[in-house]
């Protein structure tokens, strides 16, 4: 009888560790992550209009499978600028904002046993449009990407805290259409920084 007794425990115990690492995180479920960003280092020596050193703020819908993180984000950020050509001037300020539709994926490399923490990689791609308060007859399109490591918390099996350090790159391409003629300018500008980005995942 005692032997019995402690087959079943045996068995029950390993049921149990079996099951930890499942019950660590929702394996499949709709995700939602918002995420908030800040440019650490830029390798620019001016600031172009493709550039925006402030915070960034956006979320990412998506899916979980396993390991697995695939959605699409959206992604803000603003940046405005003021210059003041003497007393008695006024101060003229712009302000530039990238509005920009972002799909994404994170892919869970490594984990611990209970699966509650892991290191991920992370690759997203945004395209999107820059808004400046000028108005002219030049069209604006936005092209960033973001690459790097992280690592996830599961706090519980349905949510998590995570940050991401990488590289981003920022790309903005001009185009002038000159008034009363066939004639279109063309500028493109760029910048790449590295990036930390705070994250929240909850999956459901």
């Amino acid at each position: 009888m005692r032997a019995l007794t402690l087959a079943v425990a045996l068995l029950v115990s390993s049921a149990s560790f079996a099951q930890a690492p499942v019950d660590g995180q929702k394996r499949i479920g709709f995700v939602v992550e918002p995420h908030i960003a800040t440019t650490l280092v830029s390798f620019a020596s001016t600031t172009t209009a493709g550039s925006f050193g402030g915070l960034q703020g956006g979320f990412l819908l998506g899916a979980k499978i396993d390991r697995v993180i695939v959605g699409l984000g959206f992604d803000l950020a603003r940046v405005a600028t003021g210059s003041n050509a003497g007393a008695g001037n006024p101060t003229v300020t712009t302000a530039t904002t990238a509005l920009l539709f972002t799909p994404g994926v994170r892919v869970a490399i490594l984990r611990s046993a209970d699966h509650r923490v892991e290191m991920f990689g992370q690759f997203d791609l945004g395209f999107g449009t820059t808004v400046t308060d000028r108005m002219d007859n030049t069209s604006y399109f936005h092209l960033a990407y973001d690459v790097g490591p992280g690592v996830r918390f599961w706090v519980h099996r349905q949510f998590a805290v995570g940050g991401v350090t990488g590289v981003r790159g920022e790309f903005e391409f001009d185009s002038t259409h000159v008034p009363g003629s066939n004639v279109t300018t063309s500028q493109s500008s760029g910048v790449t920084s590295i990036f930390a980005q705070l994250q929240l995942t909850g999956a459901f």
